[in-house]
């Protein structure tokens, strides 16, 4: 999962669906005010469980339920907490904040900044598991730390400031609530809700420490404010495009708020902001319940969802469960239909191609939601997660979401495992398809692109592009973000850098929410899975497309892949075809391509094209990125086919086998 999303006014405005849209889909309907209707006033009233009366986890001295945290990841967690016991809280500096507006880079703030908070909720995460009271002075060196600190968000989000919102450092007088600042702020209710009495043991003062902090950053300015843009879909005036940000955010409000807020009538006046929040959230979600911020979002987006109707269903003792909606299934099963194999994943924009899913989490989704497939999922990966030794918490430590997942690991690890290796999926407003040879295996080629607006919240310049793996292992591939920086990136947003035309030099356009490709036709079945579309919408004027009709087609018999562009321009130009590959591409017999296996348990792949038509060229990229590298190594390609002669017509056919 991503640290943050990027600069969070650049997002996209109300979004056109293209024209032409066809395929085999059955889509529930998108529920209008859902958590609104659910959670009433009247049923607020009625049934919202007081702070006091609210018991939604066991506490660190409830030792029954912590000592059925399996002994595997207790141990380990326990060594976490060992290791930090007795060493430096490192400080902030302030000219390492200042960064951000100095020269563009966030990373080195958020290093020290995610480090403090690991390092708390793994400490937190210890004294629960352990029970023996060894690491509490630790954590209120943690507490205290945080309390002290002028600002929890990071430095790109200052621009929420109303006073000064350029000067690079944060303005004590005006707590704004950002991704990180909510994010802290519920680790804080969490760690006042698990340890408090041990805390008010220690000291007395260091849990009204934590009440006093919560509420003057949290729980007032986003009570009494309504102008942070991520709240709704008014802004400043206009409407605007709600996204992650919108239920990341208030799932972890509505956590401080449910735990820490002493006034009965604004909690669950708050309550019901929140709801009318999500819902404009979910009325801005794209209507095939697919995440358009792709699968590196997927679990701060419906999973933060999902997160806010668990929270509200707890508080309510059962109330309402708007989890039962099948629209919000759908939501929620996306993870499992862009899953290609092990860490590998369907991206596209900003999401990442490689990450790991917390297992347990996707298996309290699946159970929730009653979902076989993504409780077998979450448990395989749980599974995986213990035997490779990774901690239940995150590295940026998010107690939120480590706390119900560490007391649900042992129901995760006892239960049936399974893959979610899906054969076909199809998602008609965002544009995805995914398709493999088979349903569960591995063997053979997998097919998927996309081809969603350009201009979409973390969007690239990417609509109509597709990545290819064969044997589960990378081919052509979406390389996925740059680290962020204030300059948005050098070339991955670029159309020339995903798989895609790049015509008389021109590339594809996200200067509206009409540059996308249009004229989808979808179909598959038990021998073939097919895309059409029209590029040309995604492409500005000056390109000079008149029509670009590109198909995509697994054929599941042969196993092959084949690409199809028949295109007509206005005007003679070169054009080019550009192919991302982390494999080694080398020049084969005329009109082939050898594309050296990624991975040493696969084959290598043939790249099939016309040479009495195209020119090939082979360039390889040196990779400095620290993002590309963690995913792709130093070194990425790009094949390039390029007409033999500028042209305004063709039908070229490219084969992957």
């Amino acid at each position: 999962m991503l640290g943050a999303s990027h600069l969070p006014f650049a997002m996209a405005a109300p979004q056109t669906v293209a024209s032409g849209i066809s395929g085999n889909v059955n889509l529930p309907e998108k529920p209008k005010d859902l958590l609104c209707s659910t959670f009433t006033p009247e049923l607020l009233s009625r049934s919202l469980l007081s702070a006091s009366a609210w018991h939604p986890y066991p506490t660190a001295a409830e030792r029954d339920a912590w000592r059925q945290v399996p002994k595997e990841i207790a141990d380990a967690t326990i060594a976490r907490s060992e290791k930090i016991k007795g060493t430096e809280w490192e400080a902030f500096p302030a000219t390492v904040f200042l960064e951000y507006k100095r020269i563009g880079n966030r990373q080195h703030f958020e290093r020290y900044y995610f480090t403090r908070r690991s390092r708390l909720t793994d400490l937190v995460l210890g004294e629960c598991v352990e029970g023996s009271g060894r690491f509490i002075d630790e954590i209120i060196n943690g507490i205290w730390l945080v309390c002290e600190e002028t600002f929890w968000g990071l430095p790109a989000h200052l621009l929420l400031q109303k006073n000064h919102p350029g000067s690079g450092l944060p303005d004590a007088e005006e707590p704004i609530v950002d991704l990180f600042a909510a994010e802290t702020g519920a680790t804080m209710s969490w760690i006042h809700y698990l340890l408090g009495a041990q805390l008010d043991q220690a000291n007395a003062m260091v849990a009204p420490r934590i009440r006093f902090e919560v509420k003057r950053r949290i729980l007032d300015p986003a009570f009494v404010r309504d102008d942070f843009f991520w709240m709704f879909k008014e802004f400043q005036g206009q409407k605007h495009h709600l996204n992650n940000w919108t239920p990341w955010i208030d799932s972890n409000w509505l956590a401080a708020n449910l735990l820490l807020e002493p006034d009965s009538e604004r909690r669950r006046n708050a309550v019901l902001k929140i709801c009318r929040s999500i819902d404009q959230y979910l009325e801005d979600y794209r209507s095939d319940a697919g995440c358009e911020e792709g699968p590196g979002y997927w679990n701060v987006s419906p999973g933060s969802y999902f997160d806010c109707c668990n929270l509200l269903t707890s508080a309510t003792g059962g109330a309402g469960n708007p989890l039962s909606n099948p629209f919000v299934h759908k939501m929620l099963r996306y993870i499992a239909n862009v899953h290609i194999n092990g860490p590998w994943f369907v991206d596209y924009g900003d999401a990442p191609p490689k990450m790991e899913e917390s297992g347990e989490f996707v298996y309290r989704i699946g159970a929730a939601i009653e979902d076989k497939t993504l409780q077998a999922y979450g448990a395989f990966n749980a599974s995986a997660d213990l035997a490779r030794g990774e901690s239940i918490s995150d590295d940026q430590g998010r107690l939120a979401r480590a706390l119900p997942n560490i007391l649900a690991a042992a129901q995760a690890l006892a239960a049936e495992k399974q893959d979610a290796l899906v054969r076909d999926s199809w998602y008609p407003d965002l544009g995805l398809m995914t398709a493999r040879v088979k349903e569960g295996g591995l063997e053979g080629f997998y097919l998927a692109m996309q081809a969603a607006p350009n201009q979409r919240p973390h969007g690239h310049n990417d609509s109509g592009s597709f990545i290819v793996f064969h044997d589960g292992t990378p081919v052509i591939v979406d390389i996925g973000p740059e680290a962020y920086t204030a300059p948005r990136y050098k070339f991955s947003v670029q159309s020339a850098y995903h798989n895609l035309p790049t015509i008389g030099g021109v590339m594809q356009s996200n200067q509206g929410p009409q540059y996308r490709a249009g004229d989808l036709h979808y179909s598959n079945d038990d021998t073939r899975a097919s895309i059409s579309m029209n590029l040309a919408t995604a492409y500005p004027e000056e390109a000079g497309i008149i029509r670009w009709t590109r198909t995509l087609a697994l054929d599941r018999g042969t196993d092959r892949i084949r690409l199809n562009e028949d295109f007509q321009l206005q005007k003679k130009v070169p054009v080019q075809l550009s192919f991302m590959t982390p494999c080694v591409p080398t020049q084969g017999p005329k009109g082939k391509i050898a594309l050296a296996a990624f991975e040493k348990r696969a084959r290598d792949v043939t790249l099939s094209y016309d040479a009495a038509l195209l020119v090939l060229n082979i360039e390889k990229m040196d990779v400095t990125d620290e993002w590309l590298v963690q995913r792709w190594g130093n070194t990425l390609y790009r094949v390039l086919l390029t007409s033999v002669a500028p042209t305004d017509n063709g039908k070229w056919l490219i084969e992957f086998a």
